[in-house]
């Protein structure tokens, strides 16, 4: 199945230096982002005649080149060294690393953990714990897929890490319910803490 570009959800990782990163994903795949600023730089004064200016340049502009050894360079010291200036500053995103293949049914959530190093993805059935770092490997946390299909009563809809415990996530599901979990406490998560 061919999947679709758009984007389901965002999320911002934690910030390490001076770039940004996020986290996006489509249906099936995740994908981290590098965000920064981006310095454009044009010529603006070297060896060739005054009508070429920055702004001349960057429209394609521009005019023929002296030879030096024609009669305007008098001396060496009428040569300049070519100067760049800055023009303009842009925002670029990069990928870095696309961590996909572990989600069978549609990506609906993902959410970044406090601890800055692992974030966890959900589909309708399952919640898997990512390491930022390692993109080719998951750990299922959660997996609410009965043995038979035609059992199945719910679906979940969301997943999202505590703000500042990092062990600690809830997820909700189509029955309208809330679950709390605690990595600590299993690695299989399907045992709930607490139900609202």
């Amino acid at each position: 199945m061919e999947i679709e570009e758009k984007i389901n959800k965002i999320k911002w990782c934690k910030r390490q230096n001076a770039s940004h990163y996020l986290l996006s994903t489509n249906d099936k795949t995740i994908k981290l982002w590098k965000v920064f600023e981006k310095s454009l730089k044009v010529v603006a004064e070297n060896n060739q005649t005054q009508e070429l200016t920055p702004a001349g340049a960057v429209n394609g502009g521009g005019a023929p080149v002296r030879n030096p050894s024609s009669p305007h360079f008098r001396s060496i010291a009428d040569l300049k060294m070519p100067r760049l200036t800055h023009h303009d500053t842009v925002v670029a995103a990069v990928p870095r690393k696309t961590y996909a293949n572990a989600h069978a049914y549609h990506i609906n959530s993902i959410s970044v953990n406090s601890d800055g190093e692992t974030f966890i993805s959900s589909d309708d059935l399952r919640i898997n714990l990512w390491n930022l770092n390692i993109q080719n490997e998951s750990f299922n946390i959660v997996d609410i897929k009965p043995t038979n299909m035609e059992e199945l009563t719910e679906v979940i809809t969301a997943a999202e890490f505590h703000p500042k415990s990092c062990n600690v996530f809830m997820y909700a599901s189509s029955k309208g319910t809330i679950k709390l979990a605690d990595m600590r406490e299993s690695a299989l998560c399907d045992q709930h803490a607490k139900r609202m």
